[in-house]
């Protein structure tokens, strides 16, 4: 407009741009608008000039570009479909239209659209990005990371694609990495709110708790409103030990309202400090948040809590081995208010749940591949097994009093009782001291074997192995560090074979474990269980786990390491050892031998120490 003033009364210009009929001039207003930030008005001259020459893909890309920054997704993912059905070779429409698809929830179709954007030029390493994020949209997560450092590189300077690999990293729980690739990252785009987000999670599954904080604080100050990171400071402050950490995550769930893991963070803080009703509500959104298995669909409803009085309830396992048996503790409930009862379960499980429930139909969890979209079961209402406790146990007082809700096959508890009798000590110990899921965020509540000392120095205790994975090493070097065996049964699969284990830990006088499975199953049998690690939202804002009336719990203290409640774990014990010495001194009948023996039973497997 300027050049037409300068140009004078009849110019050119001024020709192209107020002739009605010339396409040419509305598409020069449209970019002028565009240039001055006026997408709207841009928006209705691009449509003119298509109006007057529909064949004009310039015209269309430009009104794809304008709809796009309008946030009018549908009118420009139909804009750059224009594009392609005029220029069937333009890349970037391809790639624009691909982003569109993958924002709208179809990276199937932006998979497909991205490679062929490559196969037309495969030197473009924004393109290579755009094709691992939407491979992670499908979770073919290694491919996405070949895509990501293919467009590394192409361009080693590619901020998003380091950023995105540090953040598939940090997914992968490899969060040593993460850091390495994310301050790579933050190198080049040091005002790249999000990375300092991303960078935030990763320090803190470090434990590097301080400069999780500051990574934080760094990304809200470019922008204030970022929700996962201030759902993260939320998490970081809580683990410090502040006190204000549901004001983060509040202001995490209204800087994105609904957010899931804001929700789910909120609600297991809100269940340790004993909020149940408030906590059972936000810990629904687990699966939205990524906390959880696979979220389910099926052709029946949602349990709500309603009455259940003839209706067949469908219960589906979400969680692992040891979440699975506190779970279980509600499945009583259920079956005695329920018409009838389906529980699907870990296939290993499957023995001992359809004993433990007997008026219920258990079966045993199919693979994932296979599975319909929709799944038909015939029930008529569902529920995930971590969401039972929302109607089921409302307040603490809902918890009841049974000591268990497992129980073993009687005849293998027998046979097992035969081989322990061949070992000697006052009290029967299992011990496991790991979980199998290792991850650096979780590697804090657990101490190796070898920080045993105090626990295995105890005299009078036959110490029994129940720690389910590769550990034959481990024991051998504390036996002989500590001066004490550690027997195990052989033959017996402590990681598959369910039902052996649980009838070798009935016949135990206690177990000690920290979280894990092991110490779940101990709970859920009755067996005494003394369980050690810091607090979790499982203690619903006591000392004790309500779940489990057979389990004590350890914590250490306020700037005690975690070893400090082991210590105080064997002091109880030497107690305990005493107290069995003298019943066993005052009882009538023949003493067990004091030194260890072996005796092989046919028909079970031997007891050994290493």
């Amino acid at each position: 407009m300027a050049a037409g003033r300068r140009g004078g009364h009849r110019s050119p210009w001024e020709a192209v741009l107020y002739d009605p009929a010339r396409a040419e001039g509305a598409f020069l207003l449209g970019l002028a608008a565009a240039r001055l930030g006026r997408v709207e008005a841009a928006i209705r001259w691009f449509r003119r000039a298509v109006r007057l020459q529909p064949g004009w893909a310039d015209v269309w890309a430009a009104l794809a570009d304008a709809c796009r920054r309008a946030g009018r997704w549908k009118e420009a993912a139909a804009a750059f479909a224009m594009v392609l059905a005029l220029s069937p070779a333009d890349g970037a429409a391809l790639v624009n239209l691909a982003v569109l698809e993958r924002a709208a929830g179809h990276p199937r179709v932006a998979v497909r659209r991205l490679r062929r954007a490559l196969a037309l030029d495969p030197r473009q390493a924004g393109t290579w990005n755009n094709l691992g994020n939407a491979l992670r949209d499908l979770g073919a997560t290694v491919q996405a990371a070949a895509a990501w450092r293919t467009a590394l590189v192409l361009d080693p300077g590619q901020a998003d694609a380091l950023g995105n690999l540090g953040g598939a990293r940090r997914d992968q729980d490899r969060f040593a990495e993460a850091r390495v690739l994310l301050r790579r990252a933050l190198a080049l785009a040091p005002q790249h709110a999000a990375l300092h987000g991303v960078l935030a999670y990763a320090l803190s599954g470090e434990g590097r708790l301080e400069e999780a904080e500051r990574a934080c604080r760094r990304a809200l100050a470019l922008a204030p409103a970022l929700a996962d990171p201030l759902c993260t400071l939320g998490l970081t402050v809580q683990r410090r030990g502040g006190a204000d950490a549901l004001r983060w995550f509040d202001r995490a769930a209204a800087a994105s309202p609904g957010h899931p893991l804001a929700r789910f963070n909120r609600g297991l803080a809100e269940l340790e400090s004993g909020a149940l009703a408030e906590g059972w509500a936000n810990y629904s959104c687990r699966f939205a948040a990524g906390r959880a298995g696979r979220e389910r669909r099926f052709s029946i409803p949602e349990w709500r809590g309603e009455p259940l009085a003839g209706k067949r309830l469908f219960i589906w396992r979400e969680q692992g081995v040891g979440d699975e048996f506190l779970f279980a503790s509600c499945y009583a409930d259920a079956i005695r208010q329920a018409g009838g009862v389906v529980i699907e379960c870990e296939p290993r499980l499957l023995p001992l749940f359809a004993r433990s429930f007997p008026k219920a139909i258990v079966r045993a969890e199919q693979p994932l591949r296979g599975r319909a979209l929709v799944e038909t079961v015939d029930c008529d209402l569902h529920i995930p097994a971590g969401s039972l406790p929302r109607y089921l146990r409302g307040g603490l007082a809902d918890f009841p009093p049974r000591s268990s809700w497992l129980f073993p096959d009687p005849v293998r508890v027998l046979e097992r009782r035969q081989q322990l009798d061949g070992i000697g000590g006052d009290l029967r110990v299992g011990i496991a001291w790991r979980s199998q899921l290792m991850t650096v965020e979780r590697q804090w509540a657990y101490l190796p074997l070898g920080d045993w000392g105090p626990v295995l120095g105890v005299p009078g205790v036959t110490f029994v192995n129940l720690q389910y994975d590769d550990c034959e090493v481990e024991i051998q070097r504390a036996e002989a560090r500590f001066g004490v065996p550690i027997y195990e049964l052989e033959r017996l699969d402590l990681k598959n074979d369910f039902e052996g284990t649980a009838a070798l830990t009935a016949n135990l006088d206690l177990v000690i474990a920290p979280a894990n499975s092991v110490a779940e199953l101990a709970g859920a049998l009755g067996v005494p269980v003394w369980r050690f690690g810091a607090r979790d939202w499982t203690h619903l804002g006591g000392g004790v786990r309500p779940w489990y009336p057979s389990m004590r719990v350890f914590h250490p203290r306020a700037g005690e390491p975690l070893s400090a409640a082991l210590g105080r774990i064997a002091a109880e014990l030497r107690r305990a050892a005493a107290l069995a010495r003298r019943a066993g001194a005052e009882a009538p009948g023949p003493r067990l031998p004091a030194r260890p023996a072996r005796r092989v039973h046919p028909q079970a497997p031997s007891l050994r120490r290493h």
